[in-house]
């Protein structure tokens, strides 16, 4: 299809993530490590962990390396196996971790990421 967006999706742990929102994360992990440089500016906290391994399946390669690569950008324990026509990323953060972020929507965005992918969250304001 000419000008079009070819979208394709995969389910992790039974819900469906599309390559738009595949997007979605990479864009979170940049603004992750833009955050990271600015931190004496920020003016909301997200803390969250992970106490036990939790395993996300993906069909694609590229979707299992930017989950691993935020995991780890966040401090996260991460592993990622290649079996079968699926990769695995297997991740924990049992001490409590925050992120500092500039903006009310920023921290509610990686606060509802978080969440959907099994952290326990605080946010302050």
């Amino acid at each position: 299809m000419e000008g079009g967006i070819i979208l394709s999706t995969c389910f992790v742990k039974g819900i469906a993530v599309s390559s738009l929102k595949s997007l979605t994360i990479a864009a979170l992990f940049i603004c992750c490590l833009a955050v990271s440089s600015t931190r004496a500016d920020s003016v909301e906290k997200v803390e969250f962990r992970l106490m036990a391994w939790k395993s996300l399946h993906f069909d694609e390669a590229r979707q299992a390396k930017e989950y691993s690569q935020t995991f780890k950008s966040l401090g996260c324990e991460c592993k990622q196996e290649s079996h079968g026509n699926h990769t695995d990323v297997t991740f924990r953060c049992p001490k409590w971790r925050s992120l500092s972020l500039k903006s009310h929507t920023e921290a509610h965005k990686w606060e509802a990421f978080l969440k959907k992918v099994g952290f326990e969250t605080k946010h302050q304001h």
